[in-house]
């Protein structure tokens, strides 16, 4: 209980002015009056009453003075102290990232709890006793903001909602989901934000900006213990292939790890070491035998199970074979022979235009030992598009270079590089480029480098073959003066003529991946083969397709393991493409919660977190915030309805 404002005192003087009334009142008596004619003298007895006499013992009295103290009480602005029933719109944010899968507890040799379980609870525990009555907004992590719910006041709904949270191993969004709850709560007043999270995070949620109070509600679990594959591969050497682990720890004690290697599901080979806290060991496994795909696995259990195996797959034995068109570029020609492949040089004569095969007129013979990439400098010449040329170029990745057509100046402008292979070491700083092909792209074409609204660089897949064009002469710019210059090529090399392989590579979980769909595919799935999505079951997943067919840009599923990226043709005939997808690192590195989290803990009138944790702590012991309930209303409905009664006893007629 408590006063609101001590100024509604002065409607006191109310009281003192309703007993002056009563003691001014004048005093009537009554009277028998035998006789008429005694009139006179009654009315001279009126006149001569006294207005002081002594207060007596009167209804009427009694509850005027009673509603004028409810009216005093009532300005006062009392309140007494009620639960909190929370806000009118409460988003939750879920943090449904990689590490909600660890469990806490197992490091005593108990099978502990997943994080996730526990977070679900603490939300279902938030929505019984702070949101009873408020509309429901559920915010999940995926590798972008997931919204399950908006403004819900379906209790049920809300709660199935809570249920279908699982957790995401790809690269969560998580500043960007704080991002969207700011957003979805700007403009409003009766609103909070609270966040549901282990404090493991990403980024600088400081730097969100709220207009609502915020909670953060840490999932209360032990300190995790984590073992982790961070890197593994298998290379072939002069003594036959070598597999190599690098294996680490996150718990605060020295511990053993074996790991064991796998080929095509066989165990070959076990090595151990011992880790220090926090640590790290390289594992050596050396001839290895032959296998099409290898897997490393950690023997011991831990609290993190997404990142305790890692896959690896053979590597080509021969060495790729370039056929390079042109009429000569040395830069070109050198920087494709450091990429260590076998170039193979077909000079074409005459100037940029001319239509003379090589070796004088007559029709130019298909190389016998087809190449792995061909590369066409300038324009290409006309029997590249006749008979057995087209088939070769249709079946075998290609790379062309410039070419003779119209041109567009760009003035040398400042490249802008999108997310590709052939762009992961580049930049394209300080480099020139005067002028672009005015090309019309083609279908499979997506542009990888653009200058201003003009593509420099494109790429793409046709006919399951991976294509890829710089459209700008090597002559007309200082490009292959750059240290770049080697760099891109062998970039370029590495992704046109490894693509066409039988394996996807190791990649982030969620990530998107280029695939080389062949032309005459009509069906494409995703297949969990091994590892934490076939223990989890993870469902077959049919590829992405539009109107033209399958899309070559697919995204790997967002569960760690081997999957098979399978198609299938009209004749039933299947490609597979192996690949990996494996957890985001940073959600293997257990007990490292972010101290900037806390900061976004504040109300939107500046409450420091200091007070809001405080807040958090006292609402969890009293299972609930405390609120000031006003009691004015009820004051004044009770002055009224003394009123009331006040009126009933004058209606009387009497004095009581």
């Amino acid at each position: 209980m408590g006063i609101g404002s001590w100024l509604g005192l002065w409607f006191g003087l109310s009281i003192p002015a309703i007993l002056a009334m009563y003691l001014l009142k004048r005093k009537f008596l009554d009277t028998t009056v035998p006789s008429h004619l005694l009139w006179q003298r009654v009315i001279k007895n009126l006149e001569a009453n006294r207005p002081w006499q002594k207060l007596q013992n009167r209804l009427l009295l009694w509850l005027q003075l009673l509603a004028a103290a409810l009216l005093v009480f009532a300005l006062m602005k009392p309140y007494g102290s009620a639960a909190d029933i929370g806000k009118a719109h409460v988003v939750l944010v879920a943090d449904t990232s990689g590490s909600m899968s660890a469990r806490s507890g197992s490091a005593q040799g108990q099978p502990g709890e997943e994080k996730l379980a526990m977070m679900k609870r603490m939300i279902k525990d938030y929505l019984e006793h702070e949101a009873k009555d408020g509309e429901i907004t559920l915010l999940g992590m995926n590798a972008e903001p997931n919204l399950l719910i908006s403004r819900e006041k379906d209790r049920s709904r809300a709660l199935q909602a809570v249920d279908s949270l699982e957790p995401y191993f790809g690269r969560a969004a998580y500043d960007e989901t704080l991002s969207l709850a700011s957003a979805l709560t700007r403009d409003e007043t009766d609103a909070e934000v609270v966040v549901f999270t282990d404090g493991q995070w990403r980024g600088e949620p400081d730097s969100v900006p709220f207009g609502v109070p915020v909670k953060v509600m840490n999932v209360e679990a032990e300190a995790g213990f984590n073992l982790a594959l961070r890197q593994f591969g298998v290379k072939n050497g002069a003594e036959g292939k070598t597999a190599v682990a690098v294996v680490g720890q996150s718990g605060g004690a020295a511990k053993e790890a074996n790991v064991n290697l796998y080929g095509d599901g066989k165990l070959l080979q076990t090595e151990n070491a011992m880790l220090a806290p926090g640590g790290t060991a390289t594992l050596t496994f050396r001839e290895v035998p032959e296998a099409e795909v290898y897997r490393a696995e950690v023997e011991e259990a831990d609290d993190y199970a997404a990142d305790n195996e890692a896959y690896a797959f053979s590597e080509r034995n021969e060495t790729a074979r370039i056929l390079l068109l042109t009429r000569g570029n040395l830069f070109l020609e050198k920087a494709l022979q450091l990429t260590g492949a076998e170039v193979v040089k077909m000079t074409l004569p005459g100037k940029e235009g001319e239509e003379s095969a090589p070796g004088g007129a007559g029709r130019t013979a298909v190389p016998g030992n087809p190449p792995d990439l061909v590369v066409i400098d300038g324009t290409a010449p006309s029997f590249t598009a006749q008979d057995d040329w087209k088939k070769l170029m249709e079946r075998t990745p290609v790379w062309t270079v410039g070419g003779g057509e119209s041109k567009i100046d760009v003035g040398g402008a400042q490249p802008k590089l999108e997310s590709h292979p052939v762009n992961q070491y580049a930049s394209y700083n300080g480099v020139y480029i005067g002028s672009l092909l005015n090309r019309k792209l083609p279908d499979w074409a997506s542009p990888i480098v653009s200058i201003g609204t003009h593509p420099a660089v494109i790429a793409g897949t046709e006919n399951g073959q991976p294509r890829l064009s710089f459209l700008f002469d090597l002559q007309d710019t200082d490009f292959p003066l750059s240290a770049e210059f080697p760099i891109v090529v062998h970039e370029a090399v590495s992704w046109l003529t490894g693509s066409g392989g039988q394996n996807l590579g190791r990649h982030t979980a969620g990530s998107r991946v280029e695939i080389p769909v062949a032309a005459d595919a009509v069906s494409a799935r995703w297949v969990a083969k091994d590892g934490l999505a076939k223990t989890l079951q993870v469902p077959e997943i049919q590829a992405d397709a539009n109107e033209k067919g399958i899309n070559a840009l697919q995204q790997l599923p967002p569960v760690p393991g081997l999957y098979v990226f399978e198609q299938r043709n009209r004749e039933g005939q299947m490609t597979e493409y192996y690949a990996e997808a494996s957890a985001d690192p940073f959600e293997g590195k257990q007990g490292t919660p972010n101290a900037k989290l806390a900061a976004i803990g504040q109300t939107a009138d500046g409450k420091d977190a200091a007070a809001g944790k405080a807040a958090e702590v006292a609402a969890d012991n009293s299972r609930g915030e405390r609120r000031q309930a006003p009691l004015m209303t009820l004051l004044a409905c009770l002055a009224l309805l003394v009123i009331l009664a006040e009126w009933g006893v004058y209606q009387r007629g009497r004095s009581i």
